[in-house]
């Protein structure tokens, strides 16, 4: 009980730290997908729309608030199933020879968690950054409610689920396989015992592994994200019958290169938000392991 209430906090610690820094690098790429604008054109936009700098921070409140939480049940869900997965196996060698599948699916359920509590918040940010709903993050959570239906604030759920389940076990994996390889050089193991992100090589290689994760996982992807904030931030529930539509709609209206807007902007926003929120998680978790005397090596 004590693994899980040390990933919840984590989860919820480094979730915080992702969403301040990541967020003015999102509402940017989420302009670009809403208008299929450049990225400088959307800067001046959010500017403008916006009346300032702030802008860049609009719908921040409400993802801050529930991301933590979102995070740290994402990293709690992760965590117990693989020490559950690995648990099943009877030998140091079958657990070594099946580590990657079990990460790869630990993630994978991780993922569709964080899409089944994620799609609500995701939806109500969207529509605060792109100004289609001007108000209080709970208030435009009620008019979508009133207006759409309780199935209002799933739109954009099958995107969501492409861009999420799967990725998200190559995004555990990518991160878990770069601190294996670290552990082999035996630095790591003498600070995390220790309770402590503790040498300014080990915040590099935990900030390192996070960003290569963020990268990989957002690849092959962005289609994906680009359909999901193109059916969220549309009011009109008959506007995109189905993500197929969607996709068929935004190729016939602006070329197949719509689907990769926002690309550059994605990519630089994953290396510094996953950064921070490993690098956040792991020092909080060394932090609660410390506090409840739990060994981690």
């Amino acid at each position: 009980m004590q693994l899980i209430t040390c990933d919840f906090i984590s989860g919820c610690f480094g979730g915080g730290c992702g969403v301040l820094l990541g967020h003015p690098l999102d509402t940017i790429k989420t302009w670009q997908q809403f208008s299929n604008l450049r990225i400088r054109t959307s800067m001046y936009k959010i500017v403008t729309c916006h009346i300032g700098i702030r802008g860049f921070y609009r719908g921040m409140f409400f993802p801050l608030i529930t991301s933590g939480a979102l995070n740290s049940v994402v990293f709690a869900v992760y965590g117990q199933h693989l020490r559950n997965l690995q648990g099943l196996c009877k030998s140091r060698s079958m657990r070594e020879r099946e580590w990657r599948a079990h990460v790869m699916f630990a993630g994978s359920v991780a993922g569709a968690t964080q899409v089944m509590f994620g799609c609500p918040v995701e939806i109500v940010k969207v529509r605060l950054q792109t100004l289609q709903y001007v108000g209080h993050p709970w208030l435009c959570l009620r008019d979508i409610i009133v207006r759409e239906g309780i199935w209002g604030l799933y739109r954009g759920i099958t995107p969501m689920m492409w861009r999420d389940v799967l990725p998200y076990g190559v995004y555990m994996l990518v991160y878990e396989y770069m601190i294996a390889i670290e552990k082999r050089l035996h630095h790591i193991r003498q600070d995390r015992k220790a309770g402590t992100i503790g040498s300014p090589y080990e915040a590099s290689l935990v900030a390192t592994a996070g960003a290569l994760a963020g990268v990989v996982s957002w690849m092959f992807i962005v289609p994906f994200d680009v359909v999901k904030t193109v059916m969220q931030s549309e009011t009109d529930p008959t506007v995109h019958k189905s993500m197929m539509h969607c996709f068929r709609m935004l190729v016939r209206r602006y070329g197949w290169r719509s689907l990769f807007r926002g690309s550059i902007m994605i990519i630089a926003r994953a290396a510094p938000v996953n950064s921070a929120t490993f690098l956040g998680y792991e020092w909080c978790l060394g932090k609660c392991h410390q506090y409840f005397t739990i060994d981690r090596t």
